[in-house]
């Protein structure tokens, strides 16, 4: 009896130190982007006076040191695969509770934004990044106990990357990921990867009413709270795209935008550039390269400075 005793033990053992391992490869090198900006926003150390939101074409399209000036301070708070719905969750729960009230907010806004098959993102699975005290105080809620839980740990968390880090171990020459983290600036991180541009057949989004909903309920929130908000759509590749897929959902957000008199720059359909046709400044048709990011982010913040200082000037906000 004993010698089975021992064999379980040493089994259990065994697999428990396999887990404890796996665990610990698997968090190395996670998502350094998204542990940063939570950071920031549970203990500010930036304090901006401008963030940016809105999924990863905003995480990886805005970089902040552009939009400084005059000692105004600004984070990007962009986080890939994120909606709506994500960001009203993460106003109310974390951002309006630990963070200093800021003066402007871009939304990063995309064709794609009210589509949730596509912008899955929940914020119960950024558990990891959550403080102790914050984490158990969101564990009452029971349908979200499960995620929060199991995305404490990095081998759950991360199991789809798993086959790409195995194949990664024997590679002769190990090639970087897409997200250059050493160029890491105020939560904004370069997207670099050779993507392809020539996709045209696409597919129209399918509008989520939830993401809709939650979208115009997060403007409300911002005006309530007397927090100026922009509008910005982030170039996309021209060329790759059909207009038919998107225009229904960009004039949704023009209509969105013009009952809650909000400004909006719309860069994939009526402001239009030389960015939008260039192959050198996209990782994939969807997505800013680093070059990219710095010519979208010099160009932004020449029509922000026009836009806020048109506003002062009249005293409203100007035509989108």
């Amino acid at each position: 009896m004993s010698i089975r005793w021992t064999q379980k033990m040493v089994f259990l053992s065994i697999l428990v130190g396999m887990i404890v391992f796996m665990n610990a490869w698997m968090d190395r090198g996670g998502n350094q982007q998204s542990r940063l900006q939570f950071e920031e926003a549970f203990h500010p150390k930036v304090n901006a006076d401008m963030i940016i939101i809105g999924a990863s074409h905003a995480g990886h399209g805005i970089n902040p040191k552009y939009l400084e000036r005059d000692g105004l301070k600004v984070f990007n708070f962009g986080t890939d695969g994120a909606g709506p719905y994500y960001f009203l969750k993460w106003y109310r729960k974390i951002f309006q509770r630990y963070y200093r009230k800021p003066e402007t907010v871009i939304f990063g806004v995309h064709w794609v934004m009210f589509e949730s098959h596509i912008l899955q993102r929940q914020l119960e699975q950024d558990s990891s990044y959550f403080p102790r005290h914050f984490l158990f105080e969101e564990l009452h809620n029971f349908k979200e106990m499960k995620t929060l839980v199991l995305n404490q740990f990095a081998f759950i968390r991360e199991r789809k990357k798993l086959p790409y880090r195995l194949v990664r171990i024997f590679e002769k020459e190990r090639k970087k990921g897409p997200h250059i983290i050493a160029q890491y600036y105020n939560g904004f991180v370069p997207y670099e990867r050779r993507g392809r541009l020539d996709k045209k057949k696409g597919s129209k989004p399918k509008n989520d009413i939830l993401q809709i909903n939650a979208f115009k309920e997060l403007l409300d929130e911002f005006e309530k709270n007397h927090i100026r908000v922009i509008l910005v759509s982030i170039p996309g590749y021209l060329p790759a795209r059909d207009a038919d897929n998107i225009r229904e959902s960009i004039e949704l957000i023009h209509t969105i935008a013009k009952e809650k008199n909000i400004p909006f720059l719309d860069y994939e359909m009526k402001r239009i550039t030389d960015l939008n046709t260039d192959p050198s400044l996209f990782s994939d048709w969807v997505h800013l390269n680093g070059k990219g990011s710095d010519a979208f982010s010099k160009l932004l913040k020449s029509d922000l400075d026009l836009l806020l200082d048109s506003k002062k000037t009249r005293g409203g906000a100007p035509p989108t």
